[in-house]
């Protein structure tokens, strides 16, 4: 690790006005889920603006030294992107579901939603994916948090993946003793909630305790 131009008092103000407030919508996004979970519907409007909102923020930064990514071209187009998807989601697949009908009708192809429903989600894990890797090779964030959205973004995939994993359809099968396998499917859905409102606690400390010092940046991450 190498350090370079040491962050002036403003730079640590902005640092810390990004990461605190980014922290707290992801937080707050974070919170909105568990509360659906309880059954307070009326917050699951805001799921996804919040978590929009504060990947924006810590992605594009309160000025330039507040952006996880540097704004870097690279990292910061791929959160934008990431935005841009999750934010459009509910309005292409209004769209393109089809309408109700009484009788469901003999189909030997796909409808567009079951086709475009694969390529977003590929999309976003691909967007995902190089966002958290740049946040960790840019290095802004202190290590080891500056791995830390990758940490949640693997907690997301397990949480999605295995309760689909074909591994569970001989015991759901059997119809026998498949409480304690619905019990585990409940834990597993609150990773994603979870892993949210672990980057933002870790925002939200990393920007309570930032004061002016060196910014480190690997090597490697250096044009």
């Amino acid at each position: 690790m190498v350090t370079v131009d040491p962050a002036s008092g403003s730079d640590a103000v902005q640092r810390r006005r990004t990461w605190v407030l980014g922290g707290a919508l992801l937080a707050a996004s974070a919170f909105a889920v568990l509360a659906t979970q309880g059954r307070l519907f009326v917050l699951s409007s805001l799921i996804d603006p919040l978590f929009a909102l504060g990947a924006l923020v810590l992605a594009v930064g309160i000025g330039r030294a507040g952006s996880v990514t540097a704004r870097r071209p690279l990292g910061t187009g791929a959160v934008i992107g990431l935005v841009v998807v999750i934010m459009s989601q509910p309005f292409v697949y209004s769209v393109l579901a089809p309408p109700p009908q009484r009788e469901l009708p003999l189909r030997n192809s796909a409808s567009p939603l079951e086709l475009v429903f694969p390529v977003t989600q590929s999309v976003m894990l691909l967007l995902a994916i190089t966002a958290v890797v740049q946040i960790g090779r840019t290095g802004v964030v202190p290590r080891p948090w500056n791995w830390a959205p990758l940490w949640a973004l693997v907690a997301v995939i397990l949480a999605r993946a295995l309760p689909v994993a074909p591994f569970w359809s001989p015991l759901l099968a059997s119809r026998e003793n498949v409480a304690p396998l619905f019990s585990v499917f409940d834990v597993l859905s609150l990773l994603n909630p979870l892993a949210v409102a672990f980057l933002g606690i870790v925002a939200i400390v990393l920007g309570s305790r930032t004061e002016p010092g060196p910014v480190p940046v690997h090597p490697s991450a250096t044009p």
